[in-house]
């Protein structure tokens, strides 16, 4: 769980960045409210958490605070001293700490953030997190086959993750809204097989990995729901598919998807041109 957490901190620690350096953007520099409300960050994210001891969460908003003040640091050294890395660690590898909880929570801080802004972006994008070289690790699943020298084939394993990342339009990060992190699973040969004498385009999109795309969206939907926010959700080419745009048309949702393949549009759509 410590890489999983390590990656939701990145966002999470975004946040602070930009509650600690408001000054830049209109803040006051002497404020010692908005300087205190800067070191509440971790307390306030996380402190809601219940994992059926006290002493969890408080754990947990200690080490969201550590790793916040060095982001580029492994956790020993964020850490500082050995004591503190060992306690750590037993967070990490405690059963009954749950990353769902932890993401829910900075989901809920993140919406209540977005209350302030009239229209936020939220990014999708996904992530391929590399595991090769940790043999003992259970659970990956194959990002990519390549040929080898010797070999038919050399496999990447690791874990995938789709993130939507809220953001002001001004590019100001406001949290979260949806992250899943999954290992793919390997296909049947009857699906392979399928996909190949199709070219993908006759496999329900239940049986595509970019249903991810269109899984994230209805959940950001849903993180807002009853909010007067403007949402535009941004994606690049990969979602640029039917089922993603079909559900957000019928349910009036703004996307800016690039496109991926030349098309006639309605010109009483709402779309942009690029010179890219």
């Amino acid at each position: 769980m410590d890489d999983y957490f390590h990656i939701l901190m990145y966002y999470s620690i975004r946040i602070r960045w930009n509650q600690k350096n408001q000054i830049q953007w209109g803040g006051n520099m002497n404020s010692k409210k908005e300087e205190k409300h800067a070191d509440d960050w971790a307390a306030k994210e996380f402190g809601a958490i219940d994992f059926g001891d006290k002493r969890l969460t408080k754990r947990l908003i200690q080490i969201a605070d550590r790793l916040s003040e060095a982001p580029q640091s492994p956790i020993n050294q964020a850490c500082g001293r050995w004591a503190e890395t060992k306690a750590a660690y037993r967070f990490f590898q405690n059963e009954t700490v749950c990353e769902k909880d932890i993401l829910s929570s900075h989901v809920q801080q993140t919406v209540e953030r977005t209350k302030k802004q009239e229209t936020i972006l939220v990014i999708q994008d996904t992530s391929y997190v590399v595991y090769t070289s940790h043999e003992k690790t259970t659970g990956l699943g194959m990002i990519s086959a390549a040929p080898g020298k010797n070999v038919k084939a050399v496999s990447t394993n690791g874990l995938i993750m789709h993130t939507s990342f809220a953001v002001t339009t001004e590019g100001l990060p406001i949290g979260l809204l949806d992250q899943n992190v999954f290992s793919r699973k390997s296909q049947s040969e009857e699906l392979k097989e399928k996909k190949k004498r199709s070219h993908n385009t006759n496999v329900a999109i239940e049986d595509k990995e970019s249903i991810r795309w269109l899984n994230a969206l209805k959940k950001t939907q849903g993180a807002v729901l009853g909010s007067k926010v403007h949402v535009v959700t941004v994606c690049d080419r990969e979602g640029d598919f039917y089922e993603f745009l079909e559900w957000a048309h019928e349910r009036n949702a703004s996307v800016l998807v690039r496109a991926r393949e030349d098309r006639k549009i309605n010109q009483s759509s709402r779309y942009c041109k690029t010179n890219s």
